[in-house]
């Protein structure tokens, strides 16, 4: 019968309710961040708290400032981005301070932020932004954000503090000699190891971000004067053109990248060392590094780096190259020939060894082909077991299941000694191929080349042989033909193909990089000894 009085509302809660009446017609996020940041500074809390809603290492903390505490400030982060100390060192005690030390007589000026800017915000790299969604890319990123009541703008500090790994030596790329640092997940500490070790003002760090929800840092990096300016124009065009969710990694990027989709072939090389980008950056090169990973990407790539060690350059004696060409054929042709041979061309197989092969495979109730298909597919099993295990166990995994298993085989009548030691020379083979990567293709190849000499035999090997060889000469890497400088032939490129000529001799930079500054150092410094004057004369006389 009688209505109830309600209790009025304080002006605080009618001005909460008025900014969450404001807050509901904007529904979609993308329309928060297009706002300007307000005077007032309710406002700008309620839409930061609309943006992260109920996270729970979302952190407001708000004080005041002055002689009698009259004006208002919120410092916004997230918790876990930022180093705890730096905040209470750099924004909060000058803060604290100040207030102590005022005793009343100090008059403020009507807008504080020059005075806070200026005197209180101690840190070394603070940003000044006017809008609310460049604001919240910066706290994303590690930066605290400063609101100051009255004000229309906000200063976002840094103080990115999140855990990280520390530099480490390289897990996916072994080496004997050279360098034992590599890439990390943070990429500022891998810009400073290239910075280190390129110490010129010409090195470039062209800063980006890739991805609708991730946002994640990418960097191109280049020498200005050494890398042809066009390239670095279509690297980034190329980046900027990327719209996707997310980008975890450097391999998501090398999809969008790269010049054709279709091949099995990695058209960019990959890498975690810094001595290594650094050295294609000397030749005129780009490389691109992803926060996030360790792994940076190389551009352009030919298809003979990929049988190169950064160790060759280190090594005065470089056999071994020639070696690992000799290893990628053993390993894409040696169980195919095995197999074209055993089965259509036993005319060419000695006859002793003929006897001795066909002793072997008495009783062997698969032909050449099923009989390799299956070795080479246990193998790969055994090899990618050992990956995903722990590197101890997986070492042992490998040798002593690779014995085992091949033992077993051989005793129960499933495949002949012969096979077996075809497929383990091709599985040893295979790991001479220094990059990851390259190997994977190179040991998928064995499964075609084993199809075509199963059912044509060695002219099944010669026709593969050829579409594999117009295929690579068809692929490019931003441009660069990928056989460079083996098709087209370029001969004075070979003295670091297939070996590796002095330092001294290679003065010039390679021509695929298409670098403005061609030459690298001095010509004419071959090592020859001092001759001492009369050392002649005294020879001929003896003669």
């Amino acid at each position: 019968m009688f209505r109830t009085l309600r209790k009025p509302l304080k002006p605080k809660e009618i001005k909460k309710r008025r900014l969450e009446a404001q807050l509901e017609r904007l529904q979609a996020d993308e329309e928060i961040l297009k706002l300007p940041v307000n005077p007032d500074l309710d406002r700008n809390v309620e839409l930061m708290k609309k943006l992260f809603g109920d996270s729970s290492d979302f952190v407001i903390r708000q004080f005041h400032f002055g002689a009698s505490k009259e004006i208002r400030v919120v410092l916004v982060f997230v918790d876990g981005l930022v180093d705890r100390n730096s905040i209470s060192d750099s924004v909060l005690k000058p803060f604290v301070l100040r207030t102590l030390e005022q005793d009343g007589s100090e008059v403020l000026p009507a807008n504080p932020y020059d005075l806070i800017v200026h005197w209180l915000v101690t840190f070394y790299s603070v940003k000044e932004e006017k809008e609310i969604g460049k604001l919240l890319d910066l706290v994303l990123s590690g930066f605290a954000a400063l609101f100051i009541d009255g004000s229309e703008k906000a200063l976002a500090v840094e103080v990115k503090g999140w855990p990280s790994r520390s530099v480490e030596e390289p897990k996916a790329e072994a080496f004997a000699r050279g360098p034992r640092e590599g890439f990390t997940e943070t990429i500022r500490y891998n810009t400073a190891l290239l910075r280190r070790r390129i110490k010129t003002p010409r090195l470039r760090f062209d800063m980006m971000s890739i991805g609708r929800f991730t946002k994640t840092d990418v960097c191109v990096a280049y020498i200005d004067g050494l890398v042809n300016p066009a390239l670095v124009t279509e690297v980034k065009n190329r980046l900027e053109s990327i719209d996707t969710d997310g980008v975890l990694e450097s391999g998501y990027l090398e999809d969008f990248i790269k010049d054709n989709y279709k091949t099995l072939f990695s058209l960019l090389d990959r890498t975690e060392r810094p001595d290594k980008v650094a050295a294609a950056l000397l030749e005129g090169r780009a490389a691109i590094i992803v926060d996030t990973t360790p792994f940076a990407l190389i551009v352009p790539a030919v298809f003979s780096e990929f049988l190169q060690s950064p160790e060759d350059y280190y090594e005065g004696n470089d056999y071994i190259r020639p070696i690992r060409w000799l290893a990628l054929i053993f390993t894409v042709t040696l169980p195919s020939l095995y197999v074209a041979l055993t089965t259509f061309h036993q005319e060419m197989i000695p006859t002793g060894l003929a006897l001795s092969m066909a002793a072997g495979r008495e009783g062997v109730p698969f032909p050449a082909v099923i009989e390799a298909l299956m070795m080479e597919v246990t193998f790969d099993l055994l090899r990618e077991a050992g990956t995903r295990m722990p590197r101890s166990i997986g070492q042992a995994l490998g040798v002593v299941g690779a014995l085992v298993l091949g033992q077993a085989a051989v005793a129960a009548g499933i495949v002949s000694p012969f096979m077996v030691i075809v497929v383990a020379l091709t599985a040893v083979a295979s790991f001479l191929v220094p990059n990851y990567s390259a190997s994977l293709t190179i040991r998928f190849l064995r499964y075609p080349f084993l199809l075509l000499a199963g059912s044509f035999g060695l002219v099944g090997i010669f026709w593969g042989l050829v579409f594999l060889l117009l295929h690579l000469a068809s692929l490019r890497s931003f441009g660069v033909p990928y056989l460079y400088p083996l098709a087209p032939a370029v001969p004075r490129e070979w003295q670091d193909v297939f070996w590796r000529s002095p330092w001294w001799k290679m003065d010039q930079r390679p021509l695929l990089s298409r670098s403005p500054n061609e030459r690298r150092q001095a010509p004419a410094q071959r090592p020859e000894p001092d001759r001492r004057p009369g050392d002649g004369d005294e020879g001929d006389a003896g003669g």
